[in-house]
């Protein structure tokens, strides 16, 4: 059939298809030409359900739609004509249904985005509540749910026996423990799925599929032996006796081998676990210990020299030594587990499955105090919403069985397990002689999401089997419109072959389906090699170089560095700056690293936390101030905190003036810390400081600034910087850009995950040769497998102990697995990126001058491309010229520590140049604490810290562990102010004592109680006043249940001795024309009656003003 007919039947809105779409096949246009036809046979649009799974592609569907659906749109381009035709005949329908006018009746969902809407509508159902929208940060959220539940590892808890098992296994390394159960918090929906399919720990059925799994590796092992000794005309009996001979003479020589449990072998090993020894003792007489075939054998392999059984050996290995199948096979078979756990092993794994399923129910918890929600969780909650066949279908799931009769689904490749379960049911209650339909398209061939829990799998297997009772044709195009022919061409030549031959659902293994050429010729596909990183990067630079020369007269030419991995741009980037060539970088350069935010790192450091000396020397270190290590090392001479009076008299001249500078800047800051925002306060000392200056490139500094100061700013705002760790997780997952987009930046440097879905007329990928970071540790190892009977199997194993070096064969077993199938998304992620390019594409590759190193490293791509491409490569690295070691550096970002003069000081407008035309107002009001003192100033700052987080909870929702936590919390509040060891004691019995006072009083809980109207808390409003700008921060404020607005003012001020109504009237007098400023606010916001008081927690007074 050809690919015109096969896109006539994928937009048939009678057929139900699940549609391949290679790269550059139109997979967009076929998506709304579908959508088009399905408007003209529904009654209403809500009948059809488009999933996506990125915002981005969600929106450029619904504009596409809507584009072909405008009366006044017209075009001659031959691919949109049968859109155009079918959007026209739905005119009519389109107007009665006002869609132009309403579009968001269209249902055009995020996969995410339909959960939510599921989650919502059925709060009950799915057990979420209220529901909130989920966020992408939710590492605090983990962490606090993992600590609970190792906190109940001293408590009179059911799970504490099971916590203990875990410490002893991992060596009582609690942070390492929670630390892991973090990470698999975040991929909870994988290993719940897993556990769910075996549901309480059963050892014997655990064992019994570990069994089966055994019994297929052996068994595939087997059958290739026997096949390859029957090819090489070589008799079992040859090799049963080569291996008697010796395991005769290893045991004879004392000698230590597996071979010698092959002393009474009679035949060769099979699928029976029971021959694992056996297996082994191949293994070891015919391999090497990295799974290779033997080139020498000696008498470690049990064959002395110059005796015939070597010499028969040595003809056997020529005979079957090129079937690298076979070795791998055999090295399997060899490393295969025994079929049972270990007692230990056992004991650890039960144990660890009960604490996970508790830490899920307890994320639960914290997710539901907290108001928020993670992807996951909404996907599991949408999932219950709408029930399954077993425990009954809900209202909602019949409802929306009765109103969506299509459904289309984009990017099917990308589906995990949840998300086809949540189509399962959706299509659940379908019969087949409804006129409904089921639309799925995507690219096995492009699925390079494992790691967000993608199975490619599914697509085969929904090919194969359909989903639930619902049956799909199989739909297969072929047109590339992208590409030029050559470059089509040569995907298909080279990586075609690479792929495997046949598919694997377990696996992940996917066939290569060839495109065909939809455009003309003028394509070219470009080797590069080179000796080294600087020399390849140099290529690289000069080959974009002289492309956006070439075509510098099409100011829409565009061109793409494409990278595996950040590291591998470490050599392009400077070689890009010497050849002048801007770029934006698409989420690559980690914006930790950069010098500028490493700078406001430790100044935020040194401001929340002033003991921090870490911190304060990075300060001084840095360019910010430029101290020397001499100066550092006169600091740090007596012990001191370095900013002390004492350490600064050692300093003399420029020294002293620039650490001097940098000493008050951080006190004014921290004088103002937890009253003004954290990020104001950084900034302001920053630039105070001089930051801008410190760098070579000023303008990609306050990028990069900017960046890290509106992470700042929601880190404060969600409360993440009580745990420094979780502000830094934050960061980790935030980059910075290059050049911002312009006209005249034509270069974009990003990766191959992030390429994908784009086009570039010029695409390079560089730094083939190069690997990657092993897989990280979990301490829940499974792998989910479809043995022949086509159920779904999972092999679970837990985290190697702390006492092994090495993992135990069932780990192996499935890091081995895992291996493979990351190896087939390596060869996957190949073909989406080659496949970016329009015009140009060029691979680039480091390669060693020495024949015998020019074997590539088995985890880079270029082992992958080897066998097809190898010999091109070297010779491209035999015809490269040789690399110009000169003025390597010319051109190169200057990199010395660059810091301004010692008597440096931020430029100031000269006196009069500037007059607000709105001056705040001033007024004679004290700053409440100047009386007071500092230690006074202290305590009143963190009460108002405490009361803030109470009141946005609500007294009534505020439960006695979090009551516990805020108490627990006060002297790490009072030091990170300043205060000294020996004080903080006594000042956190004062701030403990009004805390829990302003709790358990009636004053106090009607102030904080979460039953009022529209409450806030530390509210800054602003407004005119008497035609003067007034801005005001109010501790809180409510309406009551009277419709009376309340501003409340916390004072911490304290009266000893008799007469305290004399104190609290004099303290209104002070504050009356505050709070009257205040009043006045409000007054001119809303229309209702104001009532005014200070409250003071240490007499749990209420006076009104």
């Amino acid at each position: 059939m050809s690919d015109l007919e096969q896109r006539q039947r994928a937009v048939d809105p009678s057929r139900s298809v699940i549609v391949q779409a290679p790269a550059g096949s139109g997979k967009t246009t076929l998506l709304v030409e579908r959508y088009l036809g399905l408007l003209a046979v529904v009654d209403a649009p809500e009948e059809i359900l488009a999933i996506t799974f990125t915002r981005k592609a969600a929106a450029e569907m619904r504009a596409r739609i809507l584009k072909y659906l405008d009366p006044d749109f017209h075009s001659d381009k031959p691919h949109e004509q049968a859109a155009l035709a079918k959007a026209r005949a739905v005119q009519d329908r389109v107007t009665d249904w006002g869609l132009r006018e309403n579009p968001q009746r269209m249902l055009i969902r995020t996969i995410d985005s339909f959960n939510h809407y599921l989650a919502r509508t059925m709060p009950v159902a799915s057990q979420l509540g209220p529901v909130p929208a989920p966020v992408e940060y939710n590492q605090k959220l983990y962490r606090e749910a993992a600590r609970r539940v190792l906190g109940a590892v001293d408590a009179n808890d059911p799970i504490a026996d099971d916590l203990e098992q875990l410490l002893r296994w991992r060596d009582h390394r609690t942070q390492d423990i929670e630390n892991l159960l973090v990470g698999l918090l975040g991929s909870r929906d994988q290993w719940l799925r897993a556990l769910g399919i075996h549901g309480t720990p059963d050892r014997q059925a655990l064992e019994d599929i570990l069994h089966q799994r055994v019994v297929s590796g052996l068994d595939q092992a087997a059958a290739a032996l026997n096949d390859a000794l029957t090819k090489a005309c070589i008799s079992a009996e040859n090799i049963l006796r080569l291996l008697r001979f010796a395991a005769d003479t290893l045991h004879g020589e004392g000698r230590s081998s597996p071979i010698v449990a092959c002393s009474d072998i009679t035949a060769l090993p099979g699928a029976d676990p029971a021959d694992l020894p056996y297996w082994r003792g191949l293994a070891r007489m015919l391999l090497t210990k990295e799974g290779k075939f033997l080139k020498q054998i000696t008498i470690k392999q049990g064959f002395p020299p110059k005796t015939p059984e070597k010499e028969q050996l040595s003809d056997v290995l020529a005979a079957i030594g090129d079937d690298e199948n076979l070795a791998d096979l055999i090295h399997q078979a060899a490393h295969m587990p025994e079929p049972r756990y270990r007692d230990d092993e056992w004991n650890t794994l039960a144990a660890l499955i009960r604490v996970l399923e508790r830490s899920a129910a307890e994320l639960e918890l914290v997710f539901a105090a907290a108001g928020q929600s993670d992807f996951t969780g909404l996907s599991r909650a949408a999932l219950r919403g709408l029930g399954d066949e077993d425990s009954g279908y809900t209202d909602l799931a019949l409802y929306l069985d009765r109103r969506i009769q299509h459904i289309l689904v984009d990017e099917y490749q990308d589906t995990n397990w949840s998300q086809f379960e949540l189509l399962t049911r959706l299509v659940g209650g379908w019969q087949a002689d409804e006129a409904r339909s089921l639309f799925l398209v995507g690219d096995p061939m492009q699925s390079i999401y494992r790691f967000r829990e993608a199975e490619v799998g599914l697509f085969i297997r929904t090919r194969e089997a359909g989903i639930g009772d619902q049956s799909v044709e199989d739909c297969r195009l072929a047109s590339n419109f992208r590409s030029r022919a050559e470059i089509v061409d040569w995907v298909n030549r080279k990586l075609g072959p690479v792929f495997p031959a046949t598919e694997d659902i377990s696996a992940g293994a996917v066939a290569y389906a060839p495109s065909e050429p939809g455009l003309g010729s003028g394509g070219q596909v470009e080797l590069l090699a080179r000796p080294d990183r600087a020399s390849e990067a140099e290529a690289v630079a000069e080959t974009i170089a002289t492309a956006l020369a070439e075509n510098q007269h099409r100011p829409d030419y565009k061109a793409a560095i494409i990278v595996r991995a950040r590291s591998h741009l470490a050599d392009i980037l400077p070689a890009l700056a010497r050849h002048n060539i801007p770029y934006r970088a698409v989420k690559l350069d980690p914006l930790q690293t950069r010098p500028v935010v490493q700078d406001l790192l430790a100044l935020t450091r040194a401001i929340v936390h002033p003991t921090d000396r870490a911190a304060v020397y990075s300060v001084l270190r840095s360019p910010l101030c430029g101290a020397t290590l001499a100066d550092l090392t006169t600091l740090a001479t007596n012990g001191q905190h370095p900013l002390d009076a004492d350490a600064l008299d050692g300093l003399t001249g420029e020294s002293r003036a620039r650490v001097l500078r940098v000493a008050e800047a951080l006190e004014n800051a921290q004088d103002h810390w937890r009253r003004r925002p954290l990020r104001e306060l950084v900034e302001g000392c920053w630039h105070r400081l001089g930051g801008p200056q410190c760098s070579s490139d000023p303008e990609a500094a306050l990028r990069d600034a900017g960046a890290y100061l509106d992470a700042l700013a929601t880190a404060e705002q969600e409360g993440l910087l009580d745990d420094w760790n979780d502000f830094e997780e934050l960061l980790d997952g935030l980059s910075t850009e290059g050049d911002p987009p312009s006209e005249s930046v034509q270069l974009e440097i990003l990766t191959m995950h992030g390429a994908k879905g784009l086009e570039w007329d010029l695409v390079v990928l560089p730094g083939l040769g190069h690997g990657t970071r092993g897989q990280d540790r979990s301490l829940l190892n499974w792998l989910p497998f479809t043995p022949d009977d086509g159920s779904e199997q999972v092999l679970l194993a837990p985290l190697r102990s702390a006492n092994e070096a090495t993992d135990p064969p069932l780990n192996e077993l499935i890091r081995r697995e895992q291996k493979l199938r990351d190896r087939f998304e390596h060869q996957r992620l190949l073909y989406v990126a080659a496949t970016r390019a329009r015009e140009h594409l060029v691979l680039s590759t480091v390669l060693d001058p020495e024949p015998k190193k020019q074997k590539p490293a088995s985890d880079s791509l270029l082992a992958d491309l080897w066998p097809t491409l190898g010999q091109e490569f070297i010779n491209a690295l035999n015809e490269a010229p040789e690399p110009d070691t000169t003025g390597s550096n010319n051109g190169r970002p200057d990199q010395s520590l660059k810091h301004p003069p010692a008597g440096w000081a931020p430029a100031t407008t000269p006196a009069l140049a500037f007059t607000p035309r709105l001056p705040p107002r001033e007024t004679d009001i004290e700053i409440e604490f100047n009386w007071a003192g500092v230690q006074a100033r202290r305590t009143g700052t963190v009460l108002h810290r405490l009361l803030e987080q109470v009141g946005r909870i609500g007294i009534e929702s505020f439960t006695d562990q979090q009551r516990q936590r805020l108490l627990d919390r006060i002297p790490a509040l009072l030091q990170t102010m300043g205060t000294s060891h020996d004080e903080v004691e006594d000042l956190a019995a004062v701030v403990r004592k009004a805390f829990e006072q302003t709790l358990d009083s009636d004053s106090g809980r009607w102030i904080l109680s979460e039953t009022h109207d529209d409450a806030g808390c530390e509210l800054a409003v602003s407004g005119m006043i008497d035609g003067q700008l007034v801005n005001a921060i109010v501790d809180r404020t409510f309406v009551d249940d009277k419709g009376v607005r309340w501003i409340i003012d916390y004072k911490s001020g304290f009266h000893e001795g008799g007469n305290l109504e004399h104190f609290l009237t004099e303290e209104a007098k002070r504050y009356r024309d505050q709070l009257d400023l205040y009043r006045r606010l409000f007054e001119a916001m809303e229309d209702r009656p104001v009532r005014t008081a200070l409250y003071l927690p240490r007499h749990q007074a209420l006076q009104e003003v």
